[in-house]
């Protein structure tokens, strides 16, 4: 057989997946002619589909000293380091195949591969440089901005920016990225209520009832959501459904302190001063240190004309004040 015949006799052997009879048919071409090149392409591609990568890139390394202008050596030494993620190692050789052979699109098309993923290994290494910021600095607002540079709109991030400027009472920005959240989670029960605890700051009592009785929508049973709620009902003079919103909030949670405080102020307004009393001493059992609630019982029993005793709670009042 003469060099050809051997070299179509090799590349069957590689079809068949039978390398080292491939492999050494091509060696006795070379030891023939030393400078055919499809027979080092061809040991190459043996040990390449085989995965030993180090020694295909030997041979093609070979071939191209021979052939140093041949566009497709280039392009499939830059395909080896693309694989094994080398990239200034394989943008050199596909920019050096696209030199050569200016019409090469798939070489084009592999640098075009190389810079998006090396732009996603960037980002996501930059991406978990700025969470572990956030980890270890969460009021630093601008690590979120980054991220939100690269990911907008992302809800996780939102939420965490929106938490960290309603600490910072900077309301409206918070308010901002509450709503952005929203488009994705609009049955987040945390953002409504975070949402009514901003806009009862901001005196907007009618909306915050509103994101109030939204959050509940979506978490019935959590009663600082009701006790929120029954605040800002208060604050309207809606005394009935106040009233009911502080009475769920202590079905829900009988330790809450501040909501029999909160009812026993609203009793007393509506008149009944009776109830009210009970409420402001049902608070103090649960904390007898809140001057605010001996205040109230005081001025509850002075209303009812029980003078020393309003006179009792009103000394307690002072004395932990």
């Amino acid at each position: 057989m003469n060099v050809l015949e051997k070299h179509q006799k090799a590349a069957e052997y590689l079809a068949q997946g039978e390398f080292d009879a491939a492999i050494t048919l091509c060696h006795q071409i070379i030891e023939r002619k030393p400078d055919f090149i499809p027979a080092y392409q061809t040991i190459g591609n043996a040990w390449e589909t085989q995965g030993n990568l180090e020694a295909a890139l030997s041979w093609y390394t070979q071939a191209l000293k021979i052939q140093p202008q041949k566009s497709e050596l280039y392009k499939i030494i830059g395909n080896l380091y693309s694989q094994q993620k080398q990239w200034d190692e394989a943008i050199a050789c596909y920019e050096k195949a696209a030199r050569l052979e200016p019409n090469l699109t798939e070489v084009y098309e592999k640098l075009g591969d190389i810079f998006q993923k090396r732009y996603q290994e960037n980002l996501q290494v930059a991406l978990s440089n700025y969470y572990q910021a956030i980890k270890y600095s969460p009021g630093d607002e601008s690590n979120y901005h980054k991220i939100l540079e690269f990911q907008p709109y992302h809800p996780e991030i939102c939420r965490y920016l929106a938490n960290t400027l309603l600490s910072k009472n900077k309301l409206e920005s918070a308010i901002i990225f509450y709503q952005i959240v929203l488009i994705t989670e609009p049955e987040n029960s945390e953002i409504h209520f975070n949402l009514g605890k901003i806009l009862t700051k901001q005196g907007y009592f009618q909306e915050a009832t509103s994101e109030y009785k939204l959050a509940l929508k979506f978490e019935k049973n959590n009663p600082e959501i009701y006790l929120q709620l029954g605040i800002v009902l208060a604050k309207q003079e809606r005394w009935s459904e106040a009233i009911n919103s502080y009475r769920r909030t202590i079905e829900i949670n009988p330790n809450s302190d501040f909501a029999y405080n909160y009812l026993g102020e609203v009793l007393t307004i509506v008149g009944e001063l009776e109830e009210g009393i009970y409420m402001f001493q049902q608070a103090i059992n649960l904390n007898h240190t809140s001057p605010l609630f001996h205040k109230n019982l005081g001025d509850a029993l002075a209303k009812q004309g029980k003078i020393d005793e309003a006179s009792a709670a009103y000394s307690c009042a002072i004395e932990l004040g």
